[in-house]
């Protein structure tokens, strides 16, 4: 009778093993699908994640040509046509305006102050009807400016230009506006009251524009104490711009 309760437990604790080896690998392949199933879903979503790097490097193209296209307006162009005026006459008016001291000639492109030019003198008007010429202002450094009240790198630049004027005296910011490319002569005046432009503000002429070679808005000239260009700049420019400029200059 012990010997058949022996055998009993011992078949017991071997049923006991055999059930227990047998779950624990039921778990361990229930675990290993499971892994092999989460695998294959990290791998079905690789693909989305290489899409939304595309899409991040669309975006980041979208931004670089949104930047390149600010740069492009940092300047507006004209339209001035070259049937205006021939070459013959372009040239007669750059000996008529620089005494034949400037070496610029030939085709119209190269028409323009560069630096260490004399700069071109001229007669203009302005708002009040008043003729003002470049020589005389001769003994002070200048800024001349050429603007439209069209133009938006112009509004920007405005601002800055009028606080330098205000605080430099010893230098002439000279405003030319581009009056060929206003619609209305009216537009002029309402610009400078808006900006409060207190410097002296001149109707340019289509000869002074191919004398200058103004073919986008702002174009800008800094002009030493001897009527020398120093610098051409096509473009708005800052306060802090003209200040390290005409620190340099005499």
């Amino acid at each position: 009778m012990k010997k058949k309760g022996f055998w009993v437990l011992i078949f017991l604790v071997l049923g006991f093993i055999i059930y227990d080896y047998i779950s624990t690998s039921r778990e361990e392949q229930e675990a290993l699908e499971r892994a092999q199933e989460a695998s294959q879903i990290v791998s079905e979503e690789e693909p989305v994640e290489e899409a939304e790097t595309d899409v991040a490097d669309e975006n980041s193209e979208e931004d670089t040509e949104a930047s390149e296209s600010v740069l492009e307006d940092e300047a507006v162009d004209l339209d001035l046509e070259d049937g205006d005026l021939t070459e013959e006459e372009i040239e007669s008016l750059v000996e008529e305006y620089s005494g034949g001291s400037n070496e610029n000639s030939g085709p119209m492109i190269q028409f323009g102050a560069s630096p260490g030019d004399r700069a071109y003198d001229f007669y203009l008007e302005d708002l009040d009807g008043n003729a003002v010429s470049l020589s005389d202002f001769r003994g002070q450094k200048v800024f001349l400016n050429f603007w439209a009240s069209w133009c938006p790198p112009c509004r920007v630049e405005m601002p800055h230009l009028q606080e330098f004027s205000e605080e430099n005296e010893d230098v002439m910011i000279l405003g030319v506006n581009v009056t060929t490319s206003e619609s209305n002569l009216d537009n002029v005046e309402e610009f400078v009251d808006e900006f409060g432009i207190t410097f002296p503000t001149l109707y340019g002429t289509e000869e002074l524009f191919y004398l200058y070679y103004v073919e986008s808005l702002p174009t800008s000239y800094f002009i030493d104490s001897k009527g020398i260009v120093n610098e051409a700049v096509v473009g708005p420019v800052t306060k802090d711009i003209l200040e390290a400029r005409f620190s340099m200059m005499d």
